[in-house]
C-alpha cells in the first residue's frame, strides 16, 4: 500500500509539471495525423479549444467532450499519456459530505480527475478555500478516499 501512495505522488507531481510549464499555442492544422486520429477515435466528436506543444515529444489538447471540459497529453506517436477532467460542477456526493463534515463552510475552486494511463492510475485533486483554513489542496484515491500525505509520509 506504502508504494500505490508514493506512485500517485509522483504520478501527481510530474503530471502538475506536465500540465503547468510554458506551452506554445499550435493551430489543429499543425497537429500531426497520428495524434489526431488518436484523438478523434477516443474523443469523436469533441470540440477543441486548443493544441498546445509541451516539449518537443508531447502535445496537450483542451477540449469539449460530451459536455465535459478534458485536457489530454499526448506523444507525439498520438499515445495518450494523462487524462485530466474538470469536474468541479459535479463533486461527488461523498466528497460533499467529506468536505461538509471538515470545513463547514467552503468553496471548490477546482476538483478534477487525472488519469495517468501508463499505469492506468486515477486519483482526484482538489483546490478547496475556507475561511478557517485558507486554501488547501486536496487528494483523493480512485475511489475517492481522502489521502493524506503528512499520514503517509509519517509511515516511511
Amino acid at each position: 500500500m506504502k508504494g500505490y501512495f508514493v506512485k500517485l505522488v509522483i504520478t501527481g507531481f510530474l503530471f502538475g509539471i506536465i500540465s503547468v510549464c510554458d506551452a506554445q499555442v499550435v493551430a489543429e492544422d499543425d497537429v500531426s495525423f497520428e495524434v489526431l486520429k488518436w484523438h478523434f477515435n477516443h474523443y469523436p466528436n469533441s470540440e477543441s479549444q486548443g493544441w498546445y506543444q509541451m516539449s518537443e515529444v508531447t502535445l496537450r489538447a483542451s477540449f469539449a467532450f460530451e459536455g465535459e471540459n478534458y485536457n489530454v497529453v499526448y506523444t507525439s506517436s498520438g499515445t495518450r499519456l494523462s487524462e485530466e477532467l474538470d469536474m468541479t460542477k459535479s463533486l461527488p456526493l461523498s466528497v460533499v459530505y467529506y468536505l461538509d463534515d471538515k470545513y463547514g463552510k467552503y468553496k471548490v475552486q477546482e476538483f478534477k480527475r487525472i488519469t495517468n494511463f501508463n499505469d492506468e492510475q486515477i486519483y482526484y485533486i482538489m483546490d478547496v478555500k475556507s475561511k478557517d483554513k485558507g486554501e488547501e489542496r486536496l487528494s483523493f484515491d480512485e475511489h475517492l478516499i481522502p489521502v493524506d500525505f503528512a499520514l503517509v509520509s509519517s509511515i516511511d
